[in-house]
């Protein structure tokens, strides 16, 4: 016979130390109670990489200008056009850098003395994807409120129909006690005075 199967956890089980200060004694009272630590201001090291911190006086979404970025799109308010043509335009860059590197790699660019046109290629599709990027990433503050409005719209239908299944139930109960009221009223025997 086999011995029983044994259980074990991706997770090891919390210390003790913890689960005792949640005891229903200290939640009540509120003491023991481990409070989380506060928000880290100025620098921290995070995964080996040393990070300045949040500065909240500027945007969340930073304009290229203020990363010395060259922003390659013309018309920041039409992004469903402005991303199709940028993607246009990678391909066409990508097609002209294929061509290149047919030919040959170390082809000199016209425009800038010591790079070649191979890298020069490769720096024009890299500032079409940070641009694409960019417009992709100003569409997230978008992107959440109407995520948010779905959810909401579907717990209004939620509710709508818990309420009307609700009512529907209210109604049952009504004419089952009416008609339970009227077959009592047709068992009591009536009384002549």
């Amino acid at each position: 016979m086999d011995p029983p199967p044994v259980l074990s956890s991706a997770f090891p089980l919390p210390p003790m130390s913890y689960i005792e200060l949640f005891s229903n004694d200290n939640i009540s009272q509120n003491n023991k109670i481990l409070q989380p630590p506060p928000p880290i201001d100025g620098p921290y090291d995070l995964f080996g990489l040393f990070v300045n911190g949040i500065d909240h006086s500027e945007p969340i979404i930073r304009p290229l200008a203020a990363q010395q970025i060259q922003r390659v799109y013309t018309r920041p308010d039409d992004y469903k056009g402005e991303l199709k043509k940028l993607c246009f335009a990678i391909l066409t860059n990508y097609l002209d850098l294929l061509q290149i590197v047919s030919r040959s790699t170390l082809t000199p660019s016209t425009d800038s003395g010591n790079i070649t046109l191979r890298e020069q290629k490769l720096n024009e599709i890299e500032l079409l994807f940070i641009n694409i990027h960019h417009l992709i990433n100003e569409l997230r503050p978008h992107q959440a409120r109407e995520t948010l409005r779905v959810i909401l719209e579907e717990q209004k239908q939620q509710r709508e129909k818990t309420s009307e299944k609700l009512y529907s139930f209210l109604n049952r109960i009504v004419d089952v006690l009416n008609s339970a009221v009227y077959s009592l009223n047709d068992l009591v025997p009536k009384t002549s005075n």
